[in-house]
């Protein structure tokens, strides 16, 4: 399948949610051994796929995820997903040198799209990035990415455009996508990037990215208890909450269907 923006934010979103590892067990686990020694899965399956210069478990791992959501939009094939994601080199598992190859490529500038490798620098050593995410909303003044090792998980967040620690944007050398538009205005260049419509009885990964935002939103099931469930199935627990962000968010009818304005309320964090 064609590598795309819209596969890799389906991609990128069905991953918030998921915590870094106090140990190397349960990698592939949801919920079990969280903790903050930088063990993840997207080490250990780039390392077994043959990514960088050695094994990067325990290690900072923001540009692991990255690098990992494009090798599974890939469809697991990494000479295509280093092509597409600019990595000219073995030192993708660093930011800072992943900043520079999209800088050899010609493909780094400050005017963000969807579907970017976003970059940032918070400190002041001889590093040239050192942090990342991938941008998955945008507005005219602000910017939606989802990032690794952001809180000891993988995390959504919402930045102006602005922002000060902001040092550039990588853009992909995606495949063609005819459900892809861009529209250009005055304040921003945008790619409309198209979701499918959730209700009830819709399964599968979107439903999964649906599930994660709500529960990193604090969402909950119709028990007022536990949290919901991510497991791809559009249910009644999923539809009450979807009502819930909606009125929350302003509709004047929820109705629990996820649409544009759902969407968008919740990639553009408003």
């Amino acid at each position: 399948m064609a590598c795309t923006v819209k596969r890799l934010i389906e991609t990128a979103l069905a991953e918030v949610g998921y915590p870094e590892k106090a140990s190397n067990n349960n990698l592939d686990s949801m919920t079990e051994n969280a903790g903050s020694a930088n063990f993840t899965k997207y080490a250990r399956d780039l390392f077994k796929a043959g990514y960088y210069n050695g094994n990067k478990q325990g290690q900072p791992w923001c540009d692991p995820l990255v690098d990992w959501c494009f090798w599974k939009t890939c469809d697991e094939n990494k000479k295509k997903a280093e092509y597409i994601q600019c990595q000219s080199g073995n030192l993708g598992a660093g930011c800072g040198f992943s900043l520079k190859y999209y800088k050899a490529a010609g493909r780094l500038d400050m005017n963000p799209q969807l579907g970017d490798q976003i970059f940032f620098k918070y400190t002041n050593d001889s590093s040239t990035a050192d942090h990342t995410g991938i941008v998955v909303g945008l507005t005219a003044t602000t910017i939606r990415t989802v990032e690794g090792n952001s809180g000891n998980k993988v995390s959504l967040r919402t930045y102006s455009r602005s922002y000060y620690a902001i040092i550039g944007y990588g853009h992909p050398r995606y495949d063609a996508d005819t459900t892809t538009k861009t529209t250009t205005k005055k304040e921003a260049k945008t790619v409309k990037v198209e979701l499918p419509i959730l209700s009830k009885g819709s399964k599968g990964a979107a439903v999964k990215a649906l599930q994660r935002m709500l529960y990193c939103l604090g969402y909950v099931n119709i028990n007022g208890k536990s949290l919901i469930a991510i497991d791809g199935s559009f249910g009644s627990n999923t539809e009450e909450a979807i009502k819930r962000f909606q009125k929350n968010r302003g509709a004047k009818n929820p109705d629990g269907i996820v649409g544009e304005w759902t969407w968008n309320k919740l990639l553009n964090g408003r």
